[in-house]
């Protein structure tokens, strides 16, 4: 049974390092969705808005 076990134990490091990455990933995607959410959030509030352009003759 030594060679089940160790593919087992290959199989579990591997999964670990695997769901690590993943929270990794997630972390990094989590930072970039509240990032959007903040752009959506200032452009709904700039519809129809518009802001006064300089003088291009200046």
């Amino acid at each position: 049974m030594g060679l089940i076990d160790q593919i087992r134990n290959r199989r579990d490091s591997w999964t670990a390092r695997f769901e690590e990455h993943r929270r990794d990933i997630d972390d990094e995607n989590a930072d970039a969705v509240e990032i959007e959410d903040e752009e959506i959030m200032r452009n709904r509030k700039m519809v129809g808005i518009l802001t006064p352009e300089k003088e291009v003759n200046e």
